[in-house]
């Protein structure tokens, strides 16, 4: 229960709540139970409040009942629940996502490193190109933009739980053969275009956090040790 400080955030106690997904918005919108369930963490103590996974784009999110910031009208309807959580003594970060092949939204097109579907029920991911890896930076980016006019404390790269960030990550999921393909340094070198995106627009003060899944749990998969490898080349960018 004693305070703990990252950069500019200075936490009332050590107690977190993590992102975890309601599938409670529509259009991307917060609403009158977002402001209820995340203000009444507050009333309870708790130092951090995360928001859930928030897509940067329409099919960045994991169903068509997630959060969003791709746009102004989220930003503005996001910024009074920021400003109550705020009041009551939390602060707050937002975990910006895309779901890649994961998104089970009602979108024509989702997209992945490489066109492998999640499942045999699940779409055939368009595999990105040059011009798509440069849209989701800036997704990202200007996602992060909105979040420092929203007010957020801090915000959370998603790279984590089989996402997109995390499939770019993953040799399982990424079988490109260009820059963004085959060595481990070339796996990660999205996630930190998006980091270096985000810090162009996010205040030097503010903490930018970065969740990532540490082991595939398969022969041919990522290990604790590559992860390790990785850790090590975002450190730069992550606080």
């Amino acid at each position: 229960f004693s305070p703990f400080q990252i950069k500019n955030m200075t936490l009332r106690n050590r107690v977190v709540m993590p992102p975890m997904c309601m599938y409670s918005a529509e259009n991307g919108m917060p609403n009158a139970f977002h402001f209820t369930h995340y203000t009444s963490r507050a009333v309870g103590g708790v130092g951090l409040i995360i928001i859930e996974a928030t897509g940067v784009m329409p099919n960045g999110r994991i169903s068509d009942h997630c959060l969003g910031l791709w746009n102004e009208e989220q930003m503005h309807a996001l910024t009074p629940l920021v400003s109550e959580c705020r009041r009551l003594g939390a602060k707050v970060a937002i975990q910006l996502n895309h779901a890649g092949r994961k998104c089970e939204a009602d979108e024509p097109v989702i997209l992945a490193p490489s066109a492998i579907p999640f499942d045999e029920n699940s779409k055939t991911p368009h595999e990105m190109d040059e011009s798509d890896c440069k849209n989701v930076v800036k997704a990202f980016r200007d996602a992060a933009e909105r979040a420092e006019k929203a007010g957020f404390d801090a915000v959370e790269i998603h790279a984590a739980h089989g996402y997109l960030l995390s499939e770019f990550l993953s040799p399982l999921t990424n079988h490109r053969t260009d820059a963004c393909g085959g060595s481990t340094e070339n796996r990660c070198r999205l996630l930190i275009e998006v980091l270096k995106a985000v810090h162009e627009v996010w205040p030097q003060e503010k903490p930018v956090l970065l969740r990532v899944s540490a082991e595939d749990y398969e022969p041919d998969g990522m290990h604790p040790d590559e992860m390790a490898k990785i850790v090590e080349l975002v450190k730069p960018y992550v606080d």
